[in-house]
């Protein structure tokens, strides 16, 4: 005999009441909303990022950048937290406002928030709800190291999660085609080597939850996009170079299931998109899934009206169909929360 919303039951009906409760506790735990909040998206305040206020520098690693907000799961914000330990992080020597680790370390030391106007403050960082947006919501992600040449190049992580991906968790994604696009406008375009050479300005890479990095995007000093399949390779030239005034569009098959990519590139001056990585093209390693994004920009980055900053903007990331066995969690669910109905 088994007690069932205060009645007692037995044999089948015991046992069917045991199946009911359990599809109910099945639906209940399914359609529990995703406890991480994480995004990318627009770079507004709604995505949770802030501005800096008053003299204060906000770098994205200093408070919960992408952790709330109506698109990010809610929640108040912006909150100062420990440097680095949210979803995005600083891994160079180089950022944040400093030069050199030392600087960084003193001024933590002390607590945020951070002045601007301190004496180690340098022109390095990365900062959400900066104009101009692509959109009318004028925000975006802006990027900026200005740095002399040799210093190196400043290097932030941003680890993707469940708000990124529709509510589901980047790391149990490991079989079909993500699709991924983003938007970008960089500095106007330089090449201060005096022997001529075009050398990188910014990488985008692509990592799974291993740090395996299966491809990287990106553009060289003057703005000629590039791309290759691991860090070690010499970069592949496109025919592409990179509109400074206005958005430029990138667009990402990522093929889970067979380790391979496609890359589609959108030239705003003719609103086009054209293929340029085709389909099937073999990643540099083997991606169990797609969980973060390393942005690296180098040093002496300040050319033109824009100060150097490099801009980002509108991302999306279209998670696969659920897998057949995901998909029969789902009608059981369903069904869960069907007989709960009937039982009320």
């Amino acid at each position: 005999m088994v007690s069932c919303m205060g009645r007692t039951l037995s044999g089948a009906s015991a046992t069917r009441g045991l199946v009911t409760r359990g599809l109910c506790v099945a639906a209940t735990l399914f359609f529990l909303p995703p406890a991480a909040r994480a995004y990318l998206g627009s770079f507004t305040s709604q995505d949770g990022y802030a501005l800096p206020y008053s003299n204060v520098a906000r770098d994205v690693t200093y408070y919960n950048a992408g952790a709330y907000g109506a698109n990010a799961g809610g929640g108040s914000g912006p909150t100062d937290i420990a440097a680095d330990s949210g979803l995005w992080s600083l891994v160079s020597p180089v950022g944040a406002y400093f030069s050199k680790p030392a600087d960084r370390t003193t001024y933590l030391s002390s607590g945020t928030p951070y002045a601007a106007s301190d004496p180690n403050a340098v022109g390095v960082y990365l900062i959400g709800n900066h104009f101009p947006g692509r959109t009318g919501d004028q925000a975006n992600l802006a990027f900026l190291n200005t740095l002399a040449s040799g210093t190196g190049p400043a290097v932030y992580e941003y680890a993707l999660d469940s708000f990124d991906f529709g509510g589901v968790s980047p790391a149990s994604v490991t079989s079909g085609t993500l699709d991924i696009q983003f938007y970008f406008c960089p500095n106007p375009g330089d090449a201060p080597d005096p022997s001529g050479a075009n050398g990188d300005k910014f990488t985008l890479s692509f990592q799974d939850s291993a740090s395996s990095i299966g491809f990287e995007w990106g553009y060289l000093r003057d703005n000629s996009v590039v791309w290759r399949t691991s860090p070690s390779n010499p970069w592949n030239a496109t025919a592409f170079v990179a509109d400074q005034t206005n958005w430029d569009g990138l667009k990402i098959g990522l093929d889970l299931t067979n380790d391979t990519f496609a890359m589609d590139y959108f030239d705003v001056s003719a609103s086009t998109w054209t293929n340029f990585v085709p389909a099937g093209t073999p990643l540099g390693q083997a991606m169990t899934n797609l969980t973060g994004l390393r942005w690296q920009l180098e040093d002496n980055i300040i050319v033109g009206n824009y100060a150097g900053k490099n801009f980002f903007d509108d991302f999306s990331f279209g998670a696969p169909v659920p897998e057949p066995a995901g998909a029969t969690l789902a009608a059981l669910a369903a069904l869960g929360v069907f007989a709960c109905a009937r039982r009320k």
